[in-house]
């Protein structure tokens, strides 16, 4: 019984694998869909459950009906050994060609003729485990001399000599040939090989002692089909600590557990001849504590330096993910550094704030040995012309492209004690610096990671920027510190709209915080001469936090600007960023727009912005157009939630967006100001610039309430002043007014007489030269249009 449900468990087992192994080799980015284990992982639980099946139907079946489905069982083993000793080649050279498919086949075929001619019968019991008949390979003499079967044949073959065979011609390549990665991936593969024959040969001699432990023949294939997949999935080469986290995790995770459950069975095996239901439950409580014990197990490795190893990635974001910013700045710092030590095993780390005048002060210093940096301002600004926030020590020989400032780079380097340098930039504008020591082990920073790095820079560039805000103490006293700090946002982020600056639009906004400091803000960002983007929104929180975090998006929304050119992809990665990055539970309601000057279109997607409104000359009334939108950082993946809408604009049309701050504001006696008010407002002051039209909002809103302001306050205003339509028809009525004047010359005058122009022709010759002279200039125009394209495009625009 205890045998059947073994088998059980290893048939759920290796379809869970099935899985497992491929969701996690999709993450991978070089995935590959033609990877020859997946569909072996497939055929063996198959195998295994049909093994359970038939070995318990047992004598309720006719002899040759079970033998031969037992064949079939052994065909489809047989098929599966051939499979796994040929993923070993197909690892080694990254291809299968047509020999090695025709070799396959006829491995196949040769498979299938020895099971069916050569087996002579298959029995199943406890009492005498698998017994499997077959023909001896010699007959005569030579059969006292080698007395083996065919069935020893294929035990031999299939299970040892090729995959051994292939394995052994996979490492002898990947030393002559590969990279240390695929050296050391193939090492792993061999020993899930290895782990497989030793898996196998203890079960020859524990059937010694028990037949019945023949029954286990599948679970020989845990470990190999564990190990194989893990090793297709390493990303990175082990350091020396990566392999002593390998050991420790293998002996204290696997060894330690598998003998302590071996000796407990033993110890419990006596109950099986008193109770088969004690025994079984039993069995069941002891795998309980034993699986409740590698948990805790597990849980300590993992806290300690020896629970990572040098495939870190995930384990450093989570990490990163988790700094919690509301305590004191050195021990915030404190804590960044020991994550670096525990995942990047780096030996130290410092901090350095701009100071100006081209001067870095350190704010934090692990070994506290950093000191100030001069003059070193020119040397971050080419790095950064480069395309490069981060370098290391190592790429100073593999990065042609370091080689004009290789020397310098080096000796700055040296100077500062740092392997790896960090550059913490909003543009051109240079924060702070965060430095690396060499690793404990005295080796380099490489490759992967500088993809690591790169890949989390966004979680260096926050720390950075608080390390900003509060290193210098003597500004941030104890008493006042969130009102300077409020000051210090608040200009910052008036320094940094791009303020509108075109003749077919007037922009205007008011951001009014209830209590000095807040997380909302109003951005106006500068794309083309053609386009221009605005942002308005609310990051919840309040106090400190929330001005940081406000500030921090800020700046993101601009870095990505830079690489993403899709509307709607670049509001998804945003939202990706507040999940991630910022302190748990912010979310973001606000609005995205760009306005297109030269198509007179309004884009935006509403990200829970509580009110949108437009106003239109023709009919002077006021509509919302917010329509359904989602909120910022609550969902993982937000590209279902959002479209892009868009608005033709008209000349004279007026937008105006808010946060809930002023229509949810109460007065006296509880009256909210709503939203009625706001388009009475907008319709009364339209024929006021847009700056106007915001702070009259704002100021009836203080006139409302009577009262201090309940919550921020955020309003932005656009206002189409003319459009490509109205300047045509402005155009076509300067031209008509020209052709008049002209022809009324002709008739007092008759300027035109003795030519040869007959005076019908006179509108006609006129209007082509005026039109002349239009096409002319919108020729100009789209010259300089095309020049000054973004490249932004619009998905899914409604």
């Amino acid at each position: 019984m205890i045998f059947t449900v073994i088998n059980i468990c290893v048939t759920l087992f290796f379809i869970f694998e099935v899985f497992f192994v491929e969701k996690q080799s999709k993450h991978d980015t070089d995935y590959d869909e033609t990877n020859p284990l997946l569909p072996n992982i497939l055929l063996i639980g198959i195998t295994a459950g049909i093994f359970t099946v038939v070995s318990q139907l047992g004598n309720s079946i006719m002899p040759s009906l079970f033998t031969t489905l037992m064949k079939a069982v052994l065909i489809m083993e047989g098929c599966l050994l051939w499979n796994v000793a040929f993923c070993f080649p197909y690892y080694a050279w990254n291809y299968s060609n047509t020999a090695t498919s025709i070799i396959k086949g006829i491995g196949y075929v040769l498979i299938v003729a020895l099971v069916m001619l050569k087996i002579k019968t298959i029995k199943i019991n406890p009492e005498i485990g698998v017994v499997i008949n077959s023909d001896y390979l010699f007959k005569g003499a030579a059969q006292r001399y080698f007395p083996f079967t065919w069935y020893s044949v294929w035990e031999a073959v299939l299970r040892y000599a090729a995959p051994g065979f292939l394995c052994g011609m996979m490492l002898v390549r990947n030393e002559l040939k590969a990279s240390k990665l695929d050296r050391f991936k193939g090492v792993v593969y061999a020993t899930g090989l290895l782990s497989m024959w030793i898996m196998s040969i203890a079960l020859l001699f524990a059937r010694k002692s028990y037949p019945a432990f023949d029954l286990l023949r599948f679970f020989v294939y845990v470990p190999m089909f564990v190990i194989m997949p893990w090793g297709y999935r390493i990303s990175a080469s082990p350091s020396g600590r990566g392999i002593t986290s390998f050991i420790v995790k293998s002996i204290m995770s696997y060894m330690i557990p598998a003998l302590l459950m071996g000796f407990i069975f033993s110890r419990l095996y006596s109950l099986k001849e008193i109770s088969p239901f004690v025994f079984l439950l039993a069995n069941f409580v002891a795998t309980g504590l034993v699986l409740l014990l590698v948990y805790g197990i597990n849980t300590l490795i993992n806290r300690s330096r020896y629970g990572h190893s040098s495939d870190y990635a995930a384990s450093f974001e989570k990490d990163l993910a988790s700094v919690d910013y509301n305590g004191e700045m050195d021990e915030i710092a404190d804590n960044m550094f020991h994550i670096f030590k525990k995942n990047t095993e780096a030996s130290s780390m410092a901090v350095y704030i701009n100071g100006g005048n081209d001067t870095f002060e350190p704010a934090y210093s692990s070994n506290k040995m950093a000191h100030k940096i001069e003059g070193r301002m020119a040397l971050l600004e080419t790095l950064l012309n480069m395309g490069k926030n981060i370098v290391c020590y190592s790429e100073l020989e593999s990065l042609h492209s370091l080689a004009v400032i290789k020397d310098e780079l080096g000796a700055f380097l040296i100077e500062i004690k740092a392997d790896t340098l960090f550059i913490l930039n909003e543009g051109r504008d240079i924060h702070g610096l965060i430095t690396l020591g060499i690793k404990e082990n005295k080796d380099h920073f490489k490759e992967y990671d500088m993809n690591v790095f790169s890949k989390l820079y966004s979680y260096f560039f926050v720390f950075g920027y608080y390390m900003r805000n509060i290193s210098n103490k003597e500004v941030i006293g104890t008493v006042n510190r969130e009102l300077r700090m409020s000051s210090q946002i608040i200009t910052s982020i008036q320094e940094n709209i791009d303020i509108l600056n075109n003749p077919k639009m007037d922009a205007g906004c008011v951001m009014i915080p209830a209590h000095n400091i807040g997380g909302e803000f109003v951005d106006m960002i500068r794309l083309t001469d053609s386009r221009h983007m605005f942002v308005v929104g609310d990051l919840s929180g309040k106090g400190i936090a929330a001005s940081m975090s406000m500030v921090i998006l800020k700046s993101i929304i601009r870095a990505y600007l830079a690489e993403t050119h899709d509307f709607k992809q670049l509001v998804v990665k945003i939202n990706s960023f507040i999940r991630n990055n910022l302190q748990k539970g912010t979310i973001f309601a606000g609005m995205f727009a760009i306005v297109d000057f030269e198509k007179d279109m309004f884009y935006y997607i509403n990200c829970g912005i509580p009110g949108l409104f437009l106003y239109t000359e023709a009919y002077s009334n006021v509509i919302e157009i917010q329509g359904s939108g989602h909120i910022l950082g609550f969902v993982k993946d937000l590209t279902p939630y959002i479209t892009v809408k868009s608005i033709k604009l008209n000349k004279n049309d007026i937008i105006l967006a808010c946060t809930d701050g002023l229509i949810e504001s109460h007065n006296l006696r509880g009256e909210e100001f709503g939203k009625d008010r706001i388009e009475r407002n907008m319709v009364a002051n339209s024929m006021y610039p847009a700056s106007r039209m915001a702070q009259f909002q704002h100021d009836e809103l203080v006139k409302f309430m009577s009262h201090e302001m309940e919550d921020d306050v955020s309003v932005l205003v656009l206002k189409c002043l003319k459009t490509f339509a109205s300047e045509k028809a402005e155009a076509d009525a300067i031209k008509a007014e020209y052709l008049a004047s002209i022809m009324k010359m002709e008739e007092e005058t008759g300027f035109l007489e003795g030519t040869d122009v007959e005076n019908g022709q006179i509108p006609e010759l006129l209007e082509q030269s005026v039109n002349a002279e239009i096409i002319s200039d919108d020729d100009n125009d789209s010259e300089n249009k095309t020049d000054s394209q973004d490249g932004f495009h619009f998905e899914e625009v409604e």
